[in-house]
């Protein structure tokens, strides 16, 4: 079986990247012997050059990879393609997870992937290829031509995540796109996240796969170096990032990957971290391993706000200790920070970037907050009747109406937030300390 993959990256402010959960699912049938290719759609193009494309590859099977920002732009361009071609089209990834009922409502789409796809997808191209009964494979729903909806239980989390095999990077030119893009390579080193933000979708997959197996699952450190040693063979390039929800958290884990890839390996790393997971020894331990970059979750200036808003249980202090002990064994700090969260104020947003001038990273990110759909988030937003508008991107206003900040004083007020972030960058690049391992 044929499957095109179609990854829309359009207007998201998100460089050319390599999709992971993409290559993932295209290693994976690629191992029981299907046929895959990708179509990557980083700008709008004509619908002529959209459908020859799928002409010339001629898939059983369009499968669009989707995030609620790019909800819209899927739905424009599966509708052109199915205006053309009766090939089947099923969405998988964050946004059908939580919104299969209103994916799969769509004209354009016969199939939603709940939740992980890697087996469910074997399956479905299983049953397709024998001409068999698709309707009731776990985790896949169905639309048949009468448009009944077939809607399938979860099946258990994947437990061993060093039996899958590794990414698939051939299906696009994956040296261009290192070329491109000083983030890449990115490699996935764990799937799920102890903590439970109410903003994150991970912590709404946790509650949908409850019951279902141990949800955060780590490949082990020697299956991890031998990706990077494959790739090492294949590609060149001069860092990593490790794009996991808390790469250091399991300090037996991070001892040993340490020691292993500082005998190996000598490329300079990056990685998220969360601050109350780290201490100074650790920080001193990757920092010899080669760890230069960590990217810190701030979200809120505010405690209150981070604490009983958001669910992030760590304070100003514990925030501030973890950025100085990096930044003491030489790692550089990113931040991460969210304005127009409920409850947000002109204030909470004046603390946000008093915090981050105290803690003086190498770059500050801001986004706007949008409440996605499986979120606690989401529900006190629709509960309280503040979404007032369709999703809008992290960089472009807000889908809210709040009663503590107007949309204007929240647009003034993350536009002064942005250029504290370029104040910051310019003054480490005034001294020579350039950020590396990333694209901003």
């Amino acid at each position: 079986m044929r499957v095109l993959f179609v990854y829309v990256n359009i207007e998201s402010h998100n460089i050319k990247h390599f999709p992971q959960g993409i290559g993932i699912l295209s290693a994976v049938i690629k191992q029981h012997g299907h046929v895959s290719d990708l179509y990557y759609l980083n700008e709008e193009i004509s619908a002529d050059l959209l459908l020859d494309q799928v002409a010339r590859f001629d898939p059983h099977l369009i499968a669009f990879s989707v995030v609620t920002s790019q909800w819209a732009m899927v739905k424009k361009y599966a509708a052109l393609i199915k205006a053309r071609f009766p090939t089947p089209i099923i969405c998988g990834g964050a946004h059908p997870t939580f919104d299969p009922e209103g994916v799969l409502r769509d004209p354009a789409v016969n199939l939603v992937c709940v939740g992980e796809g890697e087996y469910p997808l074997v399956e479905l191209l299983e049953a397709m290829g024998k001409g068999g009964d698709i309707t009731a494979i776990p985790n896949i729903w169905v639309k048949n031509a009468a448009g009944q909806f077939f809607r399938n239980q979860i099946r258990r989390l994947i437990p061993e995540l060093d039996k899958l095999p590794f990414s698939d990077r051939g299906i696009m030119d994956y040296q261009a796109i290192v070329d491109g893009c000083n983030t890449e390579p990115v490699i996935m080193s764990s799937r799920g996240c102890p903590y439970n933000c109410t903003f994150c979708s991970n912590s709404a997959i946790k509650r949908l796969y409850k019951g279902k197996g141990v949800y955060v699952r780590q490949r082990s450190p020697e299956n991890l170096l031998a990706e990077i040693r494959t790739m090492r063979q294949k590609y060149t390039f001069n860092g990593i990032n490790f794009y996991d929800e808390c790469f250091g958290y399991n300090k037996e884990w991070i001892t040993r990957f340490c020691a292993l890839y500082k005998a190996e390996f000598r490329y300079p790393f990056g990685c998220f971290i969360r601050a109350e997971a780290s201490d100074k020894e650790t920080f001193k331990m990757m920092a010899d391993a080669g760890l230069s970059l960590i990217y810190i979750g701030i979200e809120s200036g505010n405690e209150e706000l981070r604490r009983n808003v958001l669910n992030r249980k760590v304070g100003d202090a514990r925030i501030i200790r973890a950025c100085r002990e990096a930044q003491e064994a030489g790692i550089q700090v990113w931040t991460f920070n969210l304005v127009g969260v409920p409850g947000e104020t002109v204030a909470t947003i004046d603390e946000a970037m008093a915090l981050n001038r105290l803690i003086n990273p190498h770059f500050v990110s801001i986004s706007i907050f949008q409440p996605l759909p499986g979120t606690r988030l989401h529900e006190i937003c629709v509960d309280n009747n503040y979404i007032k508008s369709d999703y809008k991107g992290f960089y472009e206003g807000s889908s809210l109406e709040l009663p503590t900040i107007s949309n204007d004083d929240l647009i003034r007020k993350y536009h002064e937030f942005q250029a504290l972030s370029r104040e910051l960058k310019v003054q480490h690049e005034a001294k020579g300390e350039r950020l590396f391992l990333a694209d901003v």
